[in-house]
């Protein structure tokens, strides 16, 4: 993608990572973009901002940046944050809109300004709130581009094509008539499974989102024209059907063959909209990627809650002064009712940690339960965990995928909603939602609270447990919140008899459903 950027605009990338690494933040936000093209001062998109009433500091300022640029090169010991998945879809807009009339022109800072604007409306009325006339900008940013641009070659001038000719005309209306229906409805029917199968609201909210947004692509195009050119009847393709088509096995292949319905329609309007419209065909391509982004989502929630479905009871083992005392505490647990153990050792030598984490994971497959390794992807895949859970201050789950392949499941630790959000986007398998309570084992900072488990039960149908000094005495209070699992520690593992305290829980959790 950054082989057609500017030297200016890449150097602002780099100091939008420098601005995310400066506020500890796990990803490139289009929030870090924006302060990085001010700190940009030579730059076309600061004299834009100039020339439409605010300087570089009173973005800053208005941003709750600090004036001081962070350095654009970063150094080898510096950790290096991945672009979050707006920023990314910006870039490409921005890319979008810099080959719009000149598929040779670079991208410049005033493509990534004019595209960061467009797509982040709090940011925009931020600024705007500060004195930038944000649609003035917008609309003299395009004026600007077609003035400075290569003129618009005519469709008679490609060669190949030749729209004067009402008979391609009407060919390509059919096409993209009939890919603009094929991708509509498969939506649809991808978004019934997601909200009554699935039942997920934030996944739901997602791809109602790419819905709408499909929807305001398609009316890009010349509707008079779809439906005039729209042939039903003489289309040879509907008296076509394979076996594939006819049959299908179950709800979840209903899903995936509208997925994949879906993804191929936008391809077919990407590109019979570039003889169109350049600009279009971007807009058509970005909504095929997040369609393949919420394939993945859907799949991964539906293999956790099958994996997981059976699991209410997870217990964090460590700490534990020697070998004998983890695998009884193990045993103990497991035979009381936890359907899975998470190991959790901050202080061992790696060949100790893995030697119990194997030992773990023969006790829980004895037992036909999962076992989760805390924090280390490598461990956990010469161990042969069937899941590894990451905190918020451990690597990305992309990084961590990397490690342990396709087949394991990844956790994550939450403690707020938006992280909540992040982690399920990002493909995270399960979540750890708190901690709830002070808890014996671990110090927080802050309690999410009983508050948060309420947001969780509202926000999200993918896996997840309630964490933090939760035990029998105050399970009530966690299930009324709409948790129905938890992960506990100290509640089993300081029990005078765990078994029993394993079975509590197990018990009161089976009830609640």
């Amino acid at each position: 993608m950054f082989e057609s950027f500017t030297a200016s605009a890449l150097r602002a990338l780099r100091r939008a990572e420098g601005r995310a690494r400066a506020r500890s933040a796990d990803s490139v936000e289009l929030i870090d973009l924006a302060a990085a093209l001010a700190d940009e001062s030579e730059s076309r998109a600061a004299a834009l901002l100039l020339e439409f009433g605010l300087t570089p500091e009173q973005l800053l300022e208005a941003l709750g940046f600090a004036i001081e640029a962070p350095e654009a090169e970063g150094t080898d010991s510096e950790r290096s944050v991945p672009i979050a998945t707006a920023t990314r879809a910006a870039l490409g807009d921005a890319s979008s809109r810099a080959k719009a009339y000149d598929r040779t022109q670079s991208v410049g800072t005033e493509h990534l300004l004019a595209s960061l604007l467009a797509a982040e409306e709090t940011i925009a009325r931020q600024l705007t709130d500060a004195g930038l006339a944000v649609a003035e900008l917008l609309r003299t940013f395009d004026e600007v581009a077609v003035a400075e641009s290569a003129p618009i070659p005519l469709a008679s001038e490609i060669p190949g094509l030749e729209l004067v000719d009402p008979t391609q005309a009407v060919d390509l209306a059919r096409i993209l008539d009939a890919s603009a229906n094929r991708a509509r409805e498969g939506l649809r029917v991808a978004e019934d499974y997601i909200r009554f199968a699935l039942d997920d609201p934030l996944l739901t909210r997602r791809i109602k989102e790419v819905r709408h947004r499909l929807g305001e692509a398609i009316r890009g195009l010349d509707q008079e024209l779809l439906l005039d050119s729209r042939d039903t009847r003489g289309d040879v393709g509907t008296h076509i059907m394979t076996d594939t088509e006819q049959t299908r096995e179950n709800p979840r292949a209903v899903l995936m063959a509208n997925f994949a319905r879906t993804g191929e329609a936008l391809r077919s309007l990407e590109e019979y909209s570039k003889l169109l419209n350049v600009w279009l065909s971007g807009r058509f391509e970005i909504l095929r990627y997040d369609v393949y982004t919420l394939e993945k989502l859907t799949l991964t929630a539906l293999a956790s809650r099958k994996s997981l479905a059976d699991v209410n009871l997870m217990v964090l083992v460590g700490g534990l002064p020697t070998f004998g005392d983890l695998t009884w505490i193990v045993g103990e647990a497991l035979a009381g009712g936890a359907g899975a153990i998470q190991l959790r050792e901050k202080n061992l030598p790696d060949r100790e940690l893995l030697r119990r984490a194997r030992e773990v994971r023969i006790l829980t497959a004895q037992a036909h339960a999962r076992f989760i390794m805390n924090d280390r992807p490598d461990l956990a895949r010469l161990a042969g965990a069937d899941a590894v859970h990451l905190g918020q201050e451990d690597i990305s789950i992309r990084d961590a995928r990397r490690v342990v392949g396709s087949g394991m499941m990844i956790g994550v630790s939450t403690h707020e909603r938006i992280q909540l959000e992040k982690a399920v986007l990002e493909g995270a398998g399960y979540l750890g939602v708190g901690p709830v309570f002070a808890s014996t084992t671990k110090d927080f900072d802050d309690l999410a609270g009983i508050g948060y488990v309420r947001q969780a039960a509202e926000s999200s149908r993918l896996p997840w447990f309630a964490i933090g000094g939760i035990n029998e005495a105050n399970l009530d209070e966690v299930l009324e919140a709409g948790a129905r699992k938890v992960a506990v520690s100290s509640a089993i593992t300081r029990a005078e008899f765990p078994r029993k305290a394993a079975g509590a829980l197990r018990s009161r959790l089976d009830a609640a459903g």
